[in-house]
């Protein structure tokens, strides 16, 4: 049971270290499991089933495209719009009118807006992710890995 815990906790570490998608999904699948861990009735094999299930969902995540609506911003400034995942390779949105694009930086950990020539990459990789379109070559803004000095 204390390594079960532990995994939880490097579970939810992992969550808020990730890219910032479906985190509320994330993040209550992870106070299920903490939950869970505190109840006497749930066997040890079913808790580590249930944790085990868990870590296979996030470990999908890295090879899945995938495309939901949702939310942008806070306060005045928060605004619907379709965000692409590509594995973890990429987090991007464009706001419902198609008058913004843009995508999280890994880097400054922050929203960035890309330039308008991706505006039509993003539009057809939300389609393809929808299966809308037959999965295609697409020219996505991915940060390459910086050279070890």
């Amino acid at each position: 049971l204390p390594f079960l815990i532990r995994m939880v906790g490097n579970l939810e570490q992992f969550v808020e270290l990730d890219m910032p998608f479906l985190l509320e999904e994330r993040r209550n699948r992870v106070i299920d499991l903490r939950d869970m861990m505190d109840q006497a009735n749930v066997t040890v094999s079913e808790k580590y089933r249930r944790v085990m299930e868990a870590y296979q969902i996030e470990t999908d995540y890295g090879r899945q495209i995938e495309a939901y609506r949702g939310q942008l911003g806070s306060g005045e400034d928060v605004r619907t719009v379709d965000f692409l995942k590509v594995g973890r390779v990429l987090l991007a949105y464009q706001t419902t009118d198609r008058q913004e694009t843009g995508f999280w930086n890994k880097e400054t950990k922050q929203w960035e807006q890309l330039p308008d020539e991706y505006s039509n990459a993003i539009a057809d990789g939300l389609r393809i992710a929808r299966k809308q379109a037959a999965p295609e070559l697409m020219k996505l803004p991915v940060s390459a890995p910086e050279r070890a000095q």
